[in-house]
Formats: C-alpha cells, sequence, structure tokens
C-alpha cells in the first residue's frame, strides 16, 4: 500500500473511533425516561374510582402513570402538589372553593367553577367539570310532600316546623346554612346508618339528607326536593392538576372524561368497588365502553 496513504488513514483512525463511540452511546442511551403522572385522591370511594378514571384515559393517550396513589384530604394533596409529588386530583368543586375561599357565596356551577378556578394556587388549575353531581339533596315521603304541597327546595318552609333531620353523615356547615337560607327549619340533624336513615323519611318522620351519589332516590315512598334555585351550592365533581405537568394532548385526553362521565355511572361503579369488585378492573371496563 501507498506510504503516504497509510499515514492519512492512521491520521483519520482517531477520529473514526470518537465517531463510532459517539454513534453506539446515542443508539444505547435512551434518554431520560418519561417522568411518571402521579394521581391522588380523598379516601372515599367514588374520589378513588374517579383517579382511577383519569389515569386510564392518560395512560391511554400515551402518558406514563405511576401506580403510586397518595390518599389525603384537599389541603394535603394542594400540598403535594406544592411539592410536585402530586399532578393531578378529583374534588367537588363546593368542597373544595368553600376551604380555598370560605367566604364565597357563590352557587350555581359555573359560578363555582369560576371562582374556584381563581381560588386556585398558582401552578394549579381546573379542568373540565364532568356532569358528576354530589350536591346534597332533600327527601322527604311522598305522602308528607302531598300533603305540605311542595316539590323544590325553595318551598321546604311549608314543612312542619322542627322536622327531624337525618342523614348518614354530619353536614357541613356550609350544607346547614345553606338550608337555612332556603327557609328549612328542620331540627339538629342525627346521623345514622342509610337504611335506617331511609326507613326514618318513608315513613314521615324525619326529612332526609342524602348524596346524589346515593341511590336513596329509587326508594319507593320518598321524593327529592329539586333545588332548581341553587339555594345548595354546587358540587360538580372537576379534576384538579398541576398546570405543567399536562401536555396540549394529555389535556385534551383528561378533558374527554367529562363529556362521558355521569352521575350514574361513577354510583354504580363506587358500589361495585365497595361490593368487593377490583377498583382496576370496574375503571377499566368503564374506560373500554367509552373508547377511552
Amino acid at each position: 500500500m501507498n506510504s503516504a496513504l497509510l499515514q492519512h488513514i492512521r491520521r483519520g483512525l482517531p477520529v473514526l473511533v470518537v465517531a463510532c463511540a459517539l454513534m453506539v452511546a446515542g443508539c444505547s442511551d435512551p434518554g431520560p425516561a418519561p417522568q411518571e403522572l402521579v394521581m391522588g385522591s380523598t379516601a372515599d370511594t367514588p374520589s378513588r374510582v374517579a383517579t382511577a378514571i383519569y389515569a386510564g384515559a392518560l395512560r391511554g393517550a400515551g402518558a406514563a402513570v405511576s401506580d403510586e396513589h397518595p390518599v389525603a384530604d384537599y389541603g394535603g394533596l394542594l400540598d403535594q402538589m406544592d411539592n410536585r409529588t402530586v399532578d393531578l386530583f378529583p374534588a367537588w368543586s363546593g368542597e373544595l372553593l368553600a376551604q380555598l375561599d370560605p367566604g364565597a357565596s357563590v352557587r350555581t356551577s359555573e359560578d363555582v367553577y369560576d371562582q374556584l378556578n381563581q381560588a386556585l394556587p398558582q401552578g394549579v388549575s381546573a379542568g373540565d367539570a364532568t356532569t358528576v353531581q354530589n350536591k346534597p339533596l332533600v327527601f322527604v315521603s311522598s305522602d308528607l310532600a302531598a300533603t305540605a304541597d311542595i316539590d323544590e327546595l325553595a318551598e321546604c318552609a311549608a314543612l312542619p316546623a322542627g322536622l327531624p333531620l337525618v342523614t348518614v353523615e354530619e353536614p357541613a356547615p356550609q350544607t346547614v346554612s345553606d338550608l337555612a337560607g332556603a327557609g328549612c327549619a328542620f331540627g339538629p340533624a342525627r346521623v345514622m346508618d342509610a337504611q335506617a336513615a331511609v326507613a326514618e323519611v318513608a315513613a314521615g318522620r324525619a326529612a332526609g339528607l342524602f348524596s346524589a351519589l346515593g341511590v336513596v332516590a329509587d326508594d319507593a315512598g320518598l321524593q327529592g326536593l329539586d333545588d332548581g334555585n341553587d339555594a345548595m351550592r354546587a358540587q360538580d365533581l372537576v379534576p384538579i392538576f398541576r398546570t405543567a405537568a399536562l401536555s396540549r394532548t394529555l389535556f385534551r385526553a383528561m378533558n374527554k372524561v367529562a363529556g362521558e362521565l355521569t352521575t350514574a355511572d361513577l354510583t354504580t361503579m363506587a358500589a361495585e368497588v365497595d361490593g368487593g369488585a377490583e377498583l382496576s378492573g370496574v375503571a377499566t371496563r368503564w374506560l373500554g365502553e367509552h373508547s377511552l
């Protein structure tokens, strides 16, 4: 081989070696793994189910979602968002607003949502509200409703003064205040198990204050009082998320849930989980049924 050509090849070898090393390194190193999103929730079953729904929708859009599932109250979840250890959690709009802005007086779904967005900490946003509602509803026996000639909450002053109010959990102070503002003159609330509470209401011995996620409205002999005047503050399910955590694609995927999830859906799924069904399986089935 020509000696000049051999020297030229030798001089070029270090450059070729470095270039090949860089190519190998580039092929073998995939770069940093995608940041896993962490979904949180409160401890109640509907919140846990909603979290699984949002997690599945985001996975379906290509997100890496952690199996970790922090559980805390709203204050704790917002603190974890501030520490970037939680990226999304579902919340009831009215409850969260009451914590962030105790002086808020808004009642309608739209006003509560707008004021909630203003009250959220910097870097935290609310996604599209679902149609899932958890506003407490007042029930009376059908006979009592007919005798008092009422079917709306705004007419509850026509009920006997001091009528006991039964419920399955201690009502929030905001709820008690809302009932008084609607003209209801109930006696002190008594907490009982669901079956006993429904029996008291059906017998006409009490009014009942039950979650909209329950199935009480389907029980024979009970009539719900319509709150068409928004005497009670709206409690709509909304996703609360770290604004920087979601790309535009993931933001759209999250908001697709709002157009599909209903109060009846969440009620049914929560009942299944409380009855022993596996949470992930219940959520996966619903996501498949809704092409999410």
